[in-house]
């Protein structure tokens, strides 16, 4: 009885949300087995959206009155949308054909307008195409406010409240495991670690096709990791390892950590699980992010007949990644390389291109299949 008692005086101490937003803000930390923490956020991308659109309230920067215009294929916009309908400010979406119906409706159901481009765009680069589609909507509408998600650096302030409480809970003694877009999630949190301890590594997880650690751009099926574009919030000197992994891989992954511990997450997730369980050391923590939850996958990653349908099924697996002696040399099903904290162009030898994704566009970056 006073186990009981002293479980429900622990619920009763839990906080009370002022709002959905509130109640997304910060992960459960899970230990699934000694030195292998998940940090599963319900939403994580609503972080940064949060973060960024109350800051630009405080700065004068949004008017409420005004739509919010950004272009985004994943969470973000569902972080986004659940912002502004909390807030009540009209929002537009700019996206391609990797947003799911589901994801969709949700949006439109929050009072948004999603805008579909590159549904035909064989050879282009589609990144690029959303970009250039958000900048006729924000020709469209003066006083509008972007986001900016890949080169806004409040997108990594964001993540100074997570860096504490892995912190405050886990301690100094941790290697952190991310998969990588924007680069903000990662180096955002890594940053804030390494103000208390700057020995705590980074590894991050990219995929085959993504450009963003010195691979040639290509097909990406594997979604909510890589980039087809440079974002400013990817600072490649906080890496000490980088992954690829190929689709096969992280859809079994991603299978795995529902079977064996009940998280119902993305593909991402799953990513970041099968890198963090091969990196498991026995004197420190290695904490993977799970970025979202798996809802949005049940026709998908979690459908045995899709995954068959897509060749995924039935596959030999890699057991563990081939280390890379370049970044150039990196191939499938997963490798990796020893990144070092180095610039990207200490590793590859290639200029990184410069400026925002808007100046790397207009610099007539050339158009290739994404």
């Amino acid at each position: 009885m006073d186990y009981i008692m002293n479980s429900i005086s622990d619920q009763l101490r839990a906080p009370m949300y002022g709002s959905f937003s509130s109640a997304l803000e910060h992960p459960d930390l899970i230990q699934l087995r000694p030195g292998l923490v998940a940090a599963a956020f319900r939403l994580m991308k609503l972080v940064p959206a949060k973060y960024i659109v109350e800051k630009a309230i405080a700065d004068g920067q949004l008017d409420p009155g005004m739509p919010v215009l950004e272009t985004s294929s994943g969470t973000f916009a569902m972080g986004l949308g659940i912002v502004c309908a909390e807030k009540r400010i009209p929002f537009h979406i700019v996206s391609d054909a990797a947003i799911d119906a589901r994801l969709q409706a949700r949006l439109r159901q929050l009072g948004g307008q999603v805008q579909i481009v590159g549904a035909n765009a064989a050879g282009s680069n589609v990144q690029v195409l959303r970009l250039e589609a958000l900048q006729e909507q924000l020709r469209a509408n003066p006083g509008s406010f972007w986001p900016r998600q890949y080169d806004n650096l409040d997108n990594q302030l964001a993540y100074r409240c997570f860096a504490k409480q892995l912190i405050r809970t886990l301690g100094k003694n941790i290697v952190l495991v991310g998969t990588v877009g924007s680069g903000a999630s990662t180096c955002g949190t890594v940053k804030a670690l390494r103000e208390i301890d700057p020995s705590i590594k980074l590894v991050g997880v990219d995929t085959f096709g993504s450009v963003l650690f010195g691979l040639p751009v290509g097909p990406r099926m594997l979604r909510g990791l890589g980039n087809s574009i440079y974002p400013n919030n990817l600072d490649h000197r906080c890496y000490d390892q980088v992954h690829w992994v190929s689709p096969a891989e992280a859809y079994a992954s991603t299978r795995r950590l529902h079977a064996q511990y009940g998280l119902y997450c993305g593909p991402t997730s799953g990513a970041a699980f099968m890198v963090a369980e091969w990196l498991r050391e026995q004197n420190k923590t290695v904490v993977f992010i799970a970025p979202d939850e798996g809802h949005r996958y049940a026709d998908t990653v979690y459908d045995d007949a899709w995954l068959h349908d897509g060749g995924y099924a039935g596959l030999v697996l890699a057991a563990q990644p081939t280390k890379a002696r370049s970044a150039q040399t990196a191939s499938g099903p997963w490798a990796y390389l020893d990144w070092e904290r180095r610039s990207y162009e200490q590793v590859t030898g290639q200029p990184r291109p410069a400026g925002t994704v808007l100046e790397q566009i207009r610099a007539d970056q050339p158009a290739v299949s994404a």
